[in-house]
């Protein structure tokens, strides 16, 4: 089973942008989820087709289960 964790937020034109990030840790909370989107958005470090991420929407971890075909 394999798990991301996807932090969505808000471009400066309104337009959302996901970050998916690899293999979460076990507990993550929302709060430690904003907080990391929070110190994202003030380093200004990522854009989105030249646009700034300006604010933090939602936090999701997404769980896929891959059956190999023997």
């Amino acid at each position: 089973m394999e798990k991301t964790l996807e932090l969505i937020f808000t471009k400066s034109d309104g337009a959302k942008k996901t970050l998916s990030i690899a293999d979460p840790r076990e507990g993550l909370t929302l709060a430690d989820a904003k907080t990391a989107a929070d110190k994202i958005i003030a380093a200004n470090v990522l854009t989105s087709g030249g646009l700034e991420l300006t604010e933090f929407t939602e936090a999701l971890i997404k769980t896929v289960t891959i059956d190999v075909l023997a």
